[in-house]
């Protein structure tokens, strides 16, 4: 199961973060955000599946992405 683990209104800076995840070979992937009735928020998520979890937050709090 995936998780989300970011969420960012910048798709530079989810991006970034999952450059950093795949290369500390984090499997991740990056979706557009949506909101009840709307096609898009405005927002991108950074998810990983649920057993790379920790190691993603450790990753965005070592690499200051929060």
């Amino acid at each position: 199961m995936w998780t989300v683990v970011y969420i960012s209104q910048s798709m530079n800076t989810s991006e970034t973060l999952r450059n950093v995840l795949l290369n500390n070979n984090v499997i991740s992937k990056l979706r557009r955000a949506r909101s009840e009735g709307e096609n898009h928020c405005g927002c991108y998520e950074v998810l990983v599946p649920n057993t790379e979890l920790q190691l993603a937050q450790d990753l965005i709090i070592e690499n200051e992405l929060f």
